[in-house]
């Protein structure tokens, strides 16, 4: 089973694990992975064959006394079918889910240390940018770009006190061009010409990614705007003065 492999090559040391750990892992392929409507103690155990190690000595008994009681790992239905408890699932999901990032990620695309004293928010948005330039999904990074200039373009209106220029009659924000119109003739702050040209260019690829189904960034595409990122970002962070403002 070509799927069943891959996922064991994810969970480091998934051979040297004990075969009841092995059970639980591949409860979670068989629910997550392969999305099946709960699972027997056969389909373990097809598991175990399938990855040519030995099985556990007894997987419905396992099963069964797992499914009982403070700190169960599984829920029985009527049908005999077994899924995960919920609890059990989430620390599944940490365990072998997508690698947790650094805490800060160092990439040439902007440097990491512009968030430095602003909102953990906006470091993990920015970790996640940095680590998509990295590893080449431009498109991700540009989308998830054109997010942190969203945020703090709002931030600087609510750090102002002027947050309902920027709002619709049902309360939501403006989308991303008419915050930049409005963060642009705002007369509370003064904007320099630089980030003037560059929050432009920073929206159309971060729409280009994002909505264009045709449109895949490349390289290129966000190294032509490195500058204005950094620029813009710098001028937002200073203009809403994080260190000093309490929310």
């Amino acid at each position: 089973m070509k799927e069943l492999e891959t996922f064991i090559e994810k969970v480091e040391d998934f051979d040297q694990l004990p075969s009841s750990k092995q059970i639980d892992l591949f409860a979670y392929f068989l629910l997550i992975k392969e999305k099946k409507d709960g699972f027997i103690a056969k389909d373990i155990l097809d598991c175990f064959f399938s990855s040519h190690l030995p099985p556990y000595s007894n997987i419905p008994s396992y099963l069964s006394s797992r499914s009982k009681g403070k700190g169960k790992k599984f829920i029985k239905k009527n049908s005999n079918r077994y899924y995960l408890e919920r609890t059990f699932k989430q620390s599944l999901d940490e365990q072998i889910g997508a690698p947790a990032l650094p805490s800060e990620v160092h990439s040439n695309f902007f440097p990491i240390e512009l968030f430095d004293n602003t909102r953990g928010y906006l470091k993990t948005i920015a970790n996640q940018s940095l680590a998509s330039y990295n590893i080449g999904i431009y498109d991700g990074c540009s989308v998830l770009t054109r997010k942190l200039i969203e945020i703090l373009i709002i931030e600087c209106f609510e750090r102002h006190g002027n947050e309902s220029l920027i709002k619709r009659e049902d309360g939501n924000f403006y989308f991303l061009s008419d915050l930049i119109a409005e963060f642009l003739k705002e007369p509370a702050w003064n904007v320099g010409r630089n980030a003037k040209t560059s929050l432009p260019k920073i929206k159309n690829i971060g729409d280009k990614s994002a909505h264009n189904r045709r449109y895949i960034a490349r390289k290129n595409d966000l190294d032509d705007i490195k500058d204005d990122v950094r620029i813009v970002i710098e001028e937002l962070i200073h203009l809403v003065d994080y260190e000093n403002w309490r929310k």
